[in-house]
């Protein structure tokens, strides 16, 4: 198994789309250490996407949509004024996302990004990070590296996933951190994931980080830098050349068009 892959994308979809093909090429379409770099979170190929939602489609997989809802609720966020007033609104109807799907029976990733457990209590987290960010910024010396989110319960540790065994289209994406980093009024954010299954989860996952930085930057002031996505382990699962073919064939054409 190859390791340590470096992707780089202009937007979230060609970044998505680079790194299919790239693991796609590897011993049994898979491998370890798989960086992707999206250089503008703000935009994506709109073809890309209608690709990637096909291949869930035709996998009878859950849509990109539904994928980015498990880390960040997009619409939920554009209806409140802040992460608290979201996480407010979020944690009312948590016990209905739990009872619809039983993937969700253990809490749910923006469960712990807005309600995380601690020794002294629960904590906001996505608030503190605003709050910091506010902060920091209002010095004549903000610091770089300061803001990270943990994913990890302190009572309970994530399952790890294996793509060959987990056929739950509904389980949880394996991300385990997210580090974000102040650069001269821009935001960056690294996130983690122990293991990413790149048809089934990976591009709604980059949406989602993608777009929980915007909403952070919306808060604090800030403008959107570069996204990151570390994979310890990376697969294309349900592999089929013909999906990975068209990926190819499109990314060697210059019909890339970008939209917000």
């Amino acid at each position: 198994m190859n390791t340590d892959l470096v992707i780089i994308g202009d937007d979230l979809s060609v970044a998505w789309a680079r790194t299919v093909v790239a693991v796609a090429a590897e011993a049994k379409h898979r491998a370890c250490h798989v960086i992707t770099r999206i250089q503008d979170t703000t935009v994506e190929d709109p073809k890309i996407r209608e690709m990637a939602d096909g291949i869930l489609a035709d996998r009878r997989l859950p849509p990109v949509d539904t994928v980015v809802n498990t880390l960040f609720p997009v619409g939920l966020a554009a209806r409140t004024t802040d992460p608290v007033d979201l996480a407010a609104r979020y944690l009312k109807l948590l016990p209905t996302l739990k009872h619809l799907d039983r993937g969700n029976s253990r809490g749910t990733y923006f469960e712990r990004l807005v309600n995380y457990e601690t020794s002294d209590g629960h904590l906001n987290q996505i608030a503190e990070l605003v709050r910091r960010l506010k902060v920091e910024m209002g010095t004549d010396g903000p610091k770089t590296a300061r803001y990270e989110v943990a994913l990890d319960q302190l009572t309970a540790s994530l399952p790890v996933h294996h793509a060959e065994h987990d056929t739950n289209p509904m389980g949880f994406p394996c991300l385990s951190l997210l580090s974000f980093q102040l650069d001269n009024g821009h935001l960056h954010v690294v996130a983690h994931y122990r293991s990413h299954y790149l048809f089934q989860r990976a591009y709604g996952n980059y949406l989602a980080v993608c777009r929980l930085l915007g909403y952070v930057c919306r808060l604090a002031g800030l403008v959107p830098g570069r996204a990151t996505i570390v994979a310890g382990y990376a697969q294309v699962d349900k592999h089929r050349a013909s999906s990975v073919e068209v990926l190819r064939e499109y990314l060697n054409t210059d019909q890339l068009t970008l939209a917000p």
